[in-house]
C-alpha cells in the first residue's frame, strides 16, 4: 500500500471515530446487492427446474415455498402473501438476498433462504418468472378514481410524486432490474406493503423511492392503486392511458 493510500485510510478511520463519538451514525446500505454485470447474469441462468423442486422442499424447521405461496406463486394464503407469479426474475432474487442479509425482516422467510445459494435464489427467481399472471379476485364494488389514475399516468408535481407508470410501466410490468411487476398483486398485500414503507418498517427500497412516495399518498389512493393493479392483466390497457390523459 502507497503512502497516499495509507494516509486515505487514516482519514476515513478518523472521521469515522469522530462521527461515532459525535453521536452520528453512518446509514447502511439498504440492500448488499450490486447489479454487476455478473449478478445479472447469474440471474438470467437461474435454472426454473430446480428452482420448481425447490418450492416445495420442506425441512422440520421451514415451510415449503408453497404453503405461504402457492403452487407456482399464483395462490397465496389468504392474501397476506404476496403473488410470485410472473414476477421480474431479478427482484425475486434480490428480495430473497435481503431476507437472507437481513436487510428485510421477516422471521419465516430469513429462516427459509438461510442455508440456500445465489444460484438457488435464482433458480427460484426464474421459476416463479415463467409463470403466467394469475387473476385476482377484487370487490365488484371498488372503484379506481381518475385522480387516481393520474397519479398512475401523471404522478403529482405538487407532492413529488412521479408517476406509477414511470418506474412500473404502463402495464405494471415493473423494469428487469430492481423495480417490481405489480400487475396482478393482491389488493391486501399491495396496501399492507406500501404501509410498511409509510411507516419506515420496510427499508430495503433503493434510495428510499418508495418510502418516499408512500408517506405522500392517502390511505384511498393506497387502496384504489390496489385495486387498480390487481386488476391490470383482464382490463384494456389503451382505455385506461386515454382516459387518464383526456378526462
Amino acid at each position: 500500500m502507497g503512502v497516499l493510500s495509507q494516509m486515505n485510510v487514516k482519514k476515513t478511520l478518523l472521521l469515522a471515530a469522530c462521527l461515532a463519538s459525535a453521536g452520528l451514525v453512518v446509514a447502511e446500505p439498504s440492500t448488499n446487492v450490486a447489479w454487476t454485470v455478473e449478478t445479472y447474469r447469474m440471474v438470467r441462468h437461474g435454472d426454473p427446474e430446480i428452482g420448481a423442486k425447490l418450492e416445495g422442499v420442506e425441512t422440520e424447521d421451514v415451510n415449503a415455498c408453497t404453503d405461504c405461496h402457492g403452487k407456482g406463486g399464483a395462490e397465496p394464503d389468504r392474501d397476506k402473501h404476496p403473488t410470485l407469479a410472473g414476477q421480474n426474475a431479478a427482484y425475486v432474487f434480490k428480495q430473497l438476498r435481503d431476507y437472507k442479509d437481513g436487510k428485510r425482516e421477516n422471521r419465516r422467510m430469513e429462516e427459509a433462504v438461510e442455508r440456500l445459494s445465489d444460484e438457488q435464489l435464482t433458480s427460484l427467481a426464474a421459476w416463479y418468472a415463467m409463470q403466467p399472471l394469475p387473476k385476482v379476485e377484487t370487490d365488484p364494488d371498488d372503484k379506481v378514481s381518475p385522480e387516481t389514475l393520474e397519479l398512475v399516468f401523471r404522478g403529482d408535481k405538487k407532492r413529488l410524486i412521479q408517476p406509477c407508470a414511470s418506474c412500473h410501466g404502463e402495464n405494471g410490468q415493473g423494469a428487469k432490474i430492481d423495480v417490481p411487476s405489480i400487475a396482478g398483486q393482491n389488493v391486501k398485500y399491495f396496501v399492507e406493503t406500501m404501509k410498511d414503507y409509510a411507516k419506515d418498517k420496510r427499508t430495503n427500497d433503493v434510495y428510499s423511492r418508495m418510502r418516499i412516495i408512500a408517506k405522500e399518498l392517502t390511505r384511498d389512493e393506497v387502496n384504489e392503486l390496489a385495486v387498480y393493479y390487481a386488476r391490470l392483466p383482464e382490463q384494456p390497457r389503451s382505455s385506461n392511458l386515454l382516459q387518464a390523459l383526456f378526462d
